[in-house]
């Protein structure tokens, strides 16, 4: 086993339980039975979410030529944790005391989840050029600056209409890269 190997093993794992979380929460809801108020930013980040999960694991190629240190794999366990962090945040409660609302929910942890968002595509922003010695400003960089400006959203504004476009030119902006990624 390579070392590339063995430092993504515990990437993929914190990534797939992520994502085990969110669809897990999201057919508790679907099969519930419970009246569901759906909230379209919530439900439009949750999606955003997953897309950004996958995409993460995708994007963990960029390093299997890098020479790996302790350090590069500290820093490369920032993200990973701070995106389960934001799932945990964003993903619907299952128990039975949960709200049915998820337009509450979100008010709720719409500051946090903004805030932990918003730190994760820095720290995304930042791994390849400090990892892998890619240009930070190069295309799929310079993509980064309209997802960070729509993860901090839910941070900033507790307007509908920006909460309800932020995901969606977040979403944008990731296909465009993973388009970038895939022609590449």
């Amino acid at each position: 086993m390579s070392l590339f190997e063995f430092v993504t093993v515990m990437i993929s794992m914190i990534l797939a339980m992520s994502l085990g979380q969110l669809l897990t929460g999201v057919t508790f809801l679907i099969k519930t039975g419970r009246d569901i108020r759906w909230h379209a930013p919530h439900t439009l980040w949750l999606a955003f979410i997953g897309l950004t999960l996958v995409n993460h694991w995708w994007s963990l190629w960029d390093f299997h030529s890098i020479t790996w240190s302790y350090a590069g794999f500290m820093y490369i366990l920032v993200a990973p944790t701070l995106i389960a962090f934001a799932v945990g945040l964003l993903a619907p409660d299952r128990s039975d005391s949960a709200s049915n609302d998820l337009a509450l929910q979100f008010a709720r942890v719409r500051r946090p989840f903004g805030a932990v968002l918003s730190t994760y595509v820095l720290a995304m922003w930042l791994d390849g050029p400090l990892l892998a010695g890619q240009n930070a400003l190069g295309a799929v960089g310079l993509l980064h600056t309209p997802i960070f400006a729509a993860a901090a959203t839910p941070f900033l504004s507790e307007n509908h209409r920006f909460n309800l476009l932020a995901p969606c030119v977040a979403s944008a902006a990731l296909v465009t890269v993973m388009v970038i990624r895939f022609l590449a």
